[in-house]
């Protein structure tokens, strides 16, 4: 993703916030890891199978499961005003994503060095 710097850091940020509400870590995916000539930067949410069907039910796509949907597009426009880039945020059952998704992702997370934790 050539995107720039400040874009990065917001679009980590980001998956920060998600990893926080969720407690699983989002990932980028998608042909912006890739390519120069990305439309959009897609980010996953991973649950697990029972977790995912515990928050939304059985049906996995935002298409067709209204709850699914709202926190959806929730969290995509999130990422496009945090980041400035058109953010496609999906979240997906872990069985299904690995069986149909087997690509590159890159964890969204924050590494901080030995002393610079905002928390300390």
């Amino acid at each position: 993703m050539s995107t720039g710097m400040p874009a990065g850091i917001w679009l980590t940020k980001f998956g920060t916030i998600v990893s926080d509400y969720f407690g699983e870590v989002a990932y980028h995916v998608g042909s912006s890891l890739e390519r120069k000539d990305w439309r959009d930067i897609d980010v996953r949410l991973i649950l697990d199978d029972d977790e995912f069907e515990r928050r939304f039910g059985k049906y996995h796509s935002a298409e067709t499961n209204p709850k699914l949907a709202a926190i959806t597009l929730a969290f995509s426009a999130l990422g496009k005003e945090m980041t400035g880039l058109p953010i496609d945020f999906q979240i997906q059952p872990r069985t299904w994503a690995n069986e149909r998704y087997p690509h590159c992702r890159s964890a969204l997370i924050e590494i901080t060095q030995p002393g610079n934790d905002v928390s300390e």
